[in-house]
């Protein structure tokens, strides 16, 4: 575990903001690597870039925020205060807030410029997969985001220089799940198996459509091994798991909403065919659709 990976003139160089940062630059740049192979404009993904990167930070921040907000209620201020116990940094994201604010930011973005979204979040789609193995690398590092008590093979003995050795000291555990590295995996698996359906050039939207599936599958799965307070649980159920359930719901609708769609254009063209007439212009018209 290495919370800080090394110094630049006594000034610490954090392991999950560097992997952080890792991930941003790596996405972006896939991301117009393969806008630029799909006939797309590579600088829309530099704009939205930004939006995104923002709204993701913004959206982990204030998920944490929610879930823990007797930690702010007497420093409302240490909300957005980077400077604390001296310290340089925001401590405190979720990522599945940071998920859902990148998709809002991105909607947004296309929407007021007018530029059809679903191709571009393709483009990015993979992406994602990388920025969750990446971040989640940074979350071992650092000792955060840890898993619950563990006896097993998946067992790791944390130090007592972060919040996992501390939490396993606390409970005299000989170990606990590596959940950030079960997770970091996931993450992947989803970006290589985004790539391999890019290949056989499905509908418009699939592949952002099964990121959203395949990483609620991932982080309901892995929540089973991750630790949490009693207040952050619905039931038997992590609060990321009620997330997961409502997402997946929404993914897998509009894969099916789309398939649908699909089977019944495909259904109608025959009868398109025949009731369309000739053109005799040398313009490319198009009867039906």
């Amino acid at each position: 575990m290495h919370p800080v990976l090394f110094k630049i003139f006594n000034f610490p160089i954090h392991s999950y903001g560097f992997m952080l940062a890792i991930s941003f630059l790596f996405g972006i740049w896939l991301s117009t690597w393969r806008a630029k192979k799909r006939g797309l404009n590579p600088e829309v993904i530099a704009d939205v870039g930004f939006w995104v990167i923002l709204s993701a930070i913004v959206g982990a921040r204030l998920y944490y925020v929610l879930l823990h907000f007797d930690e702010f209620s007497d420093n409302l201020l240490s909300i957005i205060n980077p400077f604390q116990k001296g310290m340089v940094g925001i401590g405190g994201l979720v990522m599945y807030g940071g998920f859902i604010g990148a998709i809002v930011a991105g909607v947004i973005y296309f929407k007021v410029k007018k530029v059809p979204f679903l191709p571009y979040a393709d483009a990015m789609a993979p992406s994602v997969g990388f920025g969750i193995m990446l971040t989640r690398i940074g979350c071992f590092m650092n000792g955060c985001c840890f898993g619950a008590a563990s006896h097993g093979v998946f067992s790791v003995n944390f130090p007592l220089s972060g919040p996992a050795g501390v939490y396993q000291h606390q409970i005299h555990a000989a170990g606990l799940y590596p959940s950030q590295l079960f997770e970091s995996a996931g993450g992947l698996a989803i970006a290589l198996i985004i790539l391999a359906v890019g290949y056989a050039k499905p509908f418009t939207g699939l592949q952002f459509y099964l990121v959203g599936i395949l990483y609620t599958i991932l982080r309901f799965a892995v929540d089973f091994s991750r630790h949490y307070e009693v207040t952050e649980k619905l039931g038997p159920l992590s609060h990321n798991q009620v997330v997961c359930i409502v997402l997946f719901i929404i993914f897998a609708g509009l894969v099916l909403k789309e398939m649908l769609f699909k089977e019944e254009a495909a259904a109608a063209a025959p009868n398109t065919g025949r009731e369309a007439t000739p053109v005799d212009s040398g313009t490319s018209t198009k009867t039906g659709s």
